[in-house]
């Protein structure tokens, strides 16, 4: 697996600062290493994150099933089925972003969705809430996406997702669910999961004082233009 740098950035005159990517170019049979490795997989290639990851038998051992309406319904369809509801998701997805102040990503995330993905589709008396989009390497899948509309606080949706599909997981005999790069102040709740791991850079550690430690530099970090 080939590992290469993209230098975005730095200053050397008064400061010592490098603003560097880290890249890698990975084989089919390589993937499931990579993101071993810290690296997950986005439209440009393989990018070196501060990524986190579920202990599958840990989180069935160890997590309640949240409460939410018994009437919500999970469908698991592919990305293929996936991509004649684009409409569909797209009203979720922008409903998504709204209600966090997000800014739309460049690609759209939904284009990014392959054929071979798996697409769970959460559904209230027939209407479609939200969904959670798996790529699946080896014995591993990466959860990169979940969206819902917020229609109803109640339904605990993201929480509910989160429990049903690790479940799934676990019956499809899967070892790892992986949550994805994470920073900022939306992924501070992924320290209180059950089997939680996150990457350091070099390791793969359970301290979740030192995840959140990073995460509130992440939200006193200020940028400015």
């Amino acid at each position: 697996m080939k590992i290469w740098y993209e230098h975005l950035f730095g200053k050397l005159d008064k400061q010592d600062i490098q603003v560097v990517k880290v890249w890698a170019d990975p084989q089919p049979q390589e993937y499931e290493d990579a993101l071993a490795q810290g690296f997950v997989q986005l439209d440009e290639g393989w990018q070196q994150v501060r990524a986190v990851r579920i202990n599958i038998s840990k989180f069935i051992g160890k997590a309640k099933e949240p409460k939410t309406d018994p009437d919500i319904t999970a469908e698991k369809i592919t990305g293929t089925e996936a991509k004649a509801l684009m409409d569909q998701l797209a009203l979720v997805y922008d409903s998504y972003i709204k209600h966090h102040g997000f800014t739309m990503l460049d690609p759209n995330p939904l284009n990014e969705i392959d054929d071979t993905d798996v697409v769970w589709l959460y559904k209230l008396h027939g209407d479609l809430i939200g969904f959670s989009i798996w790529s699946v390497y080896g014995k591993c899948l990466d959860n990169w996406q979940m969206a819902w509309n917020y229609a109803d606080f109640k339904l605990q949706l993201g929480k509910y997702s989160l429990w049903h599909e690790v479940h799934q997981a676990s019956q499809m005999k899967y070892d790892w669910f992986y949550l994805g790069a994470s920073y900022d102040r939306s992924c501070k709740w992924k320290s209180s999961i059950p089997g939680f791991e996150w990457w350091t850079g070099s390791k793969w550690s359970y301290d979740k004082d030192a995840y959140n430690s990073a995460i509130q530099k992440d939200i006193d970090f200020k940028i400015v233009f």
